[in-house]
Formats: C-alpha cells, structure tokens, sequence
C-alpha cells in the first residue's frame, strides 16, 4: 500500500533474524540496485555504522563519500531505522531533520524472517513528499530493492 505518507512492503527470506539483520546492514552493495544511488562516482561499497546517529553512506570510485542516511534506531537482530536523507528532486538532504524515515523490522517466522520495511515521514520533505512517496513505492523502488535482498540471501 502506498500514500503520501507510508510505504509498507513485507518480504519473507530463508535466514534467521540475526543473518537477515547482518546481510541487510552489512552487505547492502551485493544487493541494492545498482541503479538507485545519487552519488556522483560509481559506487564500490555501502556502509551503516552500527549506532544511532551512524552514517549510512556510499564509498566511490573516484575515493569521495555519499551520506545518503544517519541510522535512528540500532536494535540487532530485530530493528534498523534511518533518515533517508534524499530530497523529493534525488539529491542529498544535509538537515536530517528534513529527511523521511525508513525502519525495518525483521520478525523471526519458524526457520525464515519476515524482513517488514515501512518508509513514511514524507511530510518533512519540502513538497509533502507525494512524489517522493510514488517512487520509493512503486515497482522499482523498494519493490525492486527487497527483491534483489531475497536472492541475495537465497544465495
């Protein structure tokens, strides 16, 4: 479901909450499109610092940073919580407090986890963040991502 102001999609993958948790935060570049960064140098690797407050950030090509996220919530293995610092016209937001927020919970199902990711707050973006809303939940937006994230970890 998406509105101006949530976007929920919920995937189920072949991993206890604990190797869900680490693949997610840890092995974000072997599994985030390729194609949905905004840096301005080919991207080689994806961080989270492990702490509320942490960067979440791309390392380039060309040997420049990419802060894209600060981390809001650290709860291994259940919960990551972050600013998307994006703008609504896909550049980089230095005031985290105009940023929306994504926070993924990962529920243990048996011998799978329900990995739940809802991205809302999209009201602290200049234009209400309607736009930004529509893209991250369509299709190609996180769809696409979390997709990519159970083959990853079907690997």
């Amino acid at each position: 479901m998406t509105t101006a102001t949530d976007v929920r999609r919920e995937i189920t993958v072949a991993a206890s909450p604990e190797r869900a948790f680490d693949l997610f935060t840890n092995h974000m570049a072997e599994w985030w499109p390729s194609e949905h960064h905004v840096a301005s140098s080919p991207v080689i690797a994806m961080t989270v610092e492990p702490r509320v407050g942490g960067r979440v950030y791309d390392s380039c090509e060309d040997g420049s940073d990419s802060a894209w996220g600060q981390v809001t919530e650290w709860d291994p293995p259940t919960r990551f919580g972050f600013a998307w610092m994006i703008t609504n016209t896909w550049q980089l937001e230095t005031d985290v407090e105009k940023a929306s927020r994504v926070a993924v919970s990962f529920i243990p199902e048996g011998d799978r986890t329900r990995v739940v990711l809802v991205h809302n707050d999209f009201w602290r973006l200049s234009d209400g963040g309607a736009g930004m809303a529509e893209a991250v939940g369509a299709p190609d937006g996180w769809g696409a991502g979390l997709r990519r994230f159970v083959e990853f970890v079907d690997k």
